[in-house]
């Protein structure tokens, strides 16, 4: 197995933990919605859950079927939508002190390791191995 294969395998394991620890989250929110009889905040608490399910479920799909292969699409899906999901967390919740440091840092930091190692797996990828979402080889045939 080359480097690059090993380094998205492991970028691809920390995309998943950030995704479990984000369905954690979800699931935490929404119990917090739950528990308040405000309508417009426990609204807005169903809705915040619901982001977190889906910036999960999208980052564990991405993660085990394109980031596993090394694929540059995965890269940039999964680049985007966990970078988006943690800086608002990050700028929002994080640094103003709404939450604890620890454990609260976890998310950012799988999610920073995560874009690391995938980041590594993209540039030491083999060029002749890039393979597209049905695993076609992506090199350009020339006429003869």
């Amino acid at each position: 197995m080359s480097t690059s294969n090993t380094t998205s395998k492991i970028g691809a394991v920390l995309y998943i933990i950030w995704a479990c620890l984000h369905l954690l989250a979800a699931y935490s929110v929404y119990v917090l919605g739950r528990s308040l009889h405000s309508p417009m905040v426990q609204g807005r608490l169903f809705q915040d859950a619901w982001n977190l399910l889906f910036f999960s479920i999208i980052g564990i799909s991405v993660a085990a079927t394109l980031n596993w292969r090394n694929s540059v699409w995965g890269y940039r899906i999964n680049f985007a939508t966990v970078g988006i999901a943690d800086t608002g967390f990050i700028f929002f919740v994080l640094v103003p002190g709404y939450t604890p440091v620890w454990p609260s840092i976890l998310g950012p930091v799988f999610w920073v390791l995560a874009t690391i190692f995938s980041t590594i797996a993209r540039l030491t990828r083999t060029k002749g191995a890039t393979r597209t979402f049905t695993g076609d080889n992506t090199e350009l045939k020339h006429p003869q």
